[in-house]
């Protein structure tokens, strides 16, 4: 929803390639997240159950935040010449976030849906009750990519790429800076 979660557990690979304990060649991350331009039906108001424009601009302060820090992150280690190419993209998408999901080398995937909960937000000086999507509370599921193409794991990923770059390539646009 707002890459909280991967800022934090990027931050240690990044690290390592920065003290040079991991020499990858090149490093490449995309991040798909909601546009918070947009009205979401999730998270919502508790009384009205409806958009919160509030909440969104919370929540995009929040995303600008963690995916700004991770693209930068990614590109300094080019500059610095600790690898060979590397770079990060965002877009945004008009769906709202139901789950989060990583893919990593095209080999693995990490997939948890998002609960939903009462929760109080404030904001600019205002609070509000909000079913809010609790993303640290997702437990990820680990599937793996394998020799045979008809595992569970293999088709998982296979799929999840799949869905991943159906979104990026026709309804994604490019996060704006």
């Amino acid at each position: 929803m707002n890459s909280e979660t991967l800022h934090g557990v990027i931050a240690e690979p990044l690290d390592k390639i920065r003290i040079g304990r991991l020499r990858p060649e090149s490093i490449s991350v995309r991040l798909l997240v909601p546009d918070p331009s947009l009205p979401w039906s999730l998270p919502v108001t508790v009384e009205e159950r409806a958009d919160s424009p509030m909440f969104r601009k919370r929540a995009e302060e929040i995303m600008r935040r963690h995916t700004l820090a991770i693209v930068d992150s990614v590109t300094e280690l080019a500059q610095l010449g600790l690898v060979n190419e590397a770079t990060a993209q965002i877009r945004v998408h008009p769906a709202p976030p139901m789950f989060k999901l990583y893919l990593i080398n095209n080999e693995e995937a990490f997939f948890g849906f998002y609960p939903v909960q009462e929760h109080v937000v404030s904001y600019g000086g205002e609070t509000q009750a909000m079913y809010d999507l609790m993303g640290k509370d997702a437990i990820l599921f680990h599937h793996s990519a394998n020799d045979d193409d008809t595992s569970t794991g293999s088709q998982y990923v296979e799929q999840s790429k799949t869905w991943f770059e159906s979104v990026w390539t026709t309804v994604a646009k490019d996060y704006q800076r």
